[in-house]
């Protein structure tokens, strides 16, 4: 598969996985035809996607590879007419914030997060990937993009201000309710409760706790006056996709908020798109208001040696220049984690002395083996309320082991799991909707014929990715 179509499949679960959690906290209940919110963002995402595409009147094979990951049908022609579709829609002149988003702008002043910026930031990659895998970026996909993200960014601050003073008038019953029900931040014990109890990761527990510990002990000293060493708190983390390392981050962030450390305990991730900008001297600015929307939180860069693809890229260097300089200049609210592979992390540390001597603090994530991944699963299925047969847990602890057995440089972890259980879901209800006036634990149950699925192998690749 195109790497590309991977980084956009994986860009549009993101979102998803953010409004989830908006949808999951029950704060915003005006819905469009009664549809989630991640499914609000997925029609936007495929609205978006044609109207990209037909943005220079051409529809490309790599483009239709791309759309045939997001449609039912695999045949062409139909994909086309459905993108002609979805094409007809002008994002850049819309005049309305779409509904997910102002979920996320009202879930963000309800509980102090930032998702909407982080959201958007997901769009304008997600768009990016899409002008990008033909292999031909060309100026008027750029424009027709950035007007999009840039009417979005309006209209968000529009709908900021807006929500604002709602709130803070108190005309909205919905707001109020909201207000009432809004719990509590979870305390230091219930944090670090959550991060023991997360599937495996054994070693990053320990460096968590002993980070934590060593902060904790500092900041005693210095209360009783006793000389506290300087101590640098931005952190590498390091291993393959799905292994939890934002899960982690976020996590910690929390907990340093409950010890004192930082003001907001929020996370903001960001990767090479929502730093460098498309012109040059542009991207100092956009760095600066990504570490200005981190303040006072952890600033998660994903994929870091993206950042400066070679000696040459003078846009990566300006990023790297202005990110030293804020750890600098906010040295007391700022604390920045930089995510990815092993050894393209260390590559990158070493292409600056600065970086290496502010990031001395390496945390690895492993694999998660046939047991843990089997572990994911059950975790799942219980959030949902879902359970399963003896014998399906015992074929599925078959092919996860199998999985992390043979596991390549695509191995997904977590995701992949999550992909088999999507593709678990979507069988069982093909079986369900069979059964008249199916039960509730018809509705719950997932049986071996819902996984058979995974041993018939049509295509090794897409069963790992839980798409047969």
């Amino acid at each position: 598969m195109n790497p590309l179509i991977e980084r956009a499949q994986q860009t549009s679960r993101r979102i998803e996985a953010y409004l989830q959690e908006i949808e999951d906290a029950d704060v915003w209940t005006l819905r469009e035809q009664e549809r989630t919110l991640p499914s609000e963002s997925y029609i936007y995402i495929l609205s978006l996607m044609g109207h990209l595409i037909y943005s220079d009147g051409l529809v490309h094979r790599q483009e239709l590879e791309l759309a045939k990951q997001y449609f039912s049908s695999n045949a062409e022609k139909t994909i086309e007419e459905r993108l002609r579709v979805l094409s007809s829609r002008n994002h850049s002149k819309s005049t309305a914030l779409p509904n997910f988003l102002k979920a996320a702008v009202y879930f963000d002043a309800v509980k102090n997060t930032r998702y909407t910026d982080a959201i958007i930031g997901l769009i304008e990659k997600f768009g990016n990937i899409v002008i990008a895998v033909d292999g031909n970026k060309l100026e008027v996909e750029v424009r027709v993009l950035s007007e999009i993200i840039s009417n979005l960014i309006d209209l968000a601050v529009e709908c900021r201000e807006v929500t604002r003073q709602a709130l803070k008038k108190g005309t909205s019953k919905e707001i109020e309710r909201v207000k009432k029900q809004e719990e509590k931040e979870p305390s230091l014990d219930d944090l670090l409760t959550e991060l023991r109890s997360m599937v495996g990761l054994q070693r990053v527990k320990q460096e968590v706790v002993a980070a934590t510990n060593l902060v904790r002990v500092r900041q005693l000293r210095e209360e009783m006056g006793l000389p506290a060493m300087p101590l640098s708190l931005h952190m590498v983390f390091t291993g393959n996709p799905g292994t939890g390392k934002t899960t982690v981050a976020r996590l910690l962030a929390q907990i340093y908020r409950e010890i004192g450390l930082l003001e907001e305990g929020h996370l903001v991730e960001v990767d090479r798109s929502g730093l460098i900008a498309d012109y040059l001297g542009q991207t100092a600015g956009k760095v600066q208001a990504a570490v200005q929307s981190a303040r006072g939180g952890i600033l998660f860069i994903d994929e870091a040696y993206a950042l400066k693809t070679d000696a040459r890229d003078s846009y990566g260097q300006e990023a790297i220049n202005t990110l030293l300089k804020a750890m600098e200049d906010h040295r007391d609210d700022l604390i920045i984690i930089v995510a990815g592979y092993t050894a393209p992390i260390n590559e990158f540390l070493e292409t600056n002395p600065g970086l290496r001597s502010r990031f001395n603090r390496f945390v690895h994530f492993d694999d998660y083996d046939g047991e843990e991944l089997l572990n994911i699963f059950t975790y799942l299925c219980d959030k949902h309320g879902y359970s399963s047969t003896q014998i399906a847990k015992h074929q599925l602890k078959n092919h996860f082991s199998t999985l992390y057995e043979s596991r390549g440089e695509n191995f997904g972890n977590a995701r992949d799991v999550r992909n088999v259980f999507e593709t678990i879901l979507k069988h069982q209800a093909e079986r369900v909707v069979a059964i008249h006036k199916p039960t509730a634990d018809d509705l719950s149950f997932i049986d071996l014929a819902d996984i058979a699925w995974l041993f018939e192998r049509p295509n090794a690749e897409l069963v790992k990715a839980g798409r047969a």
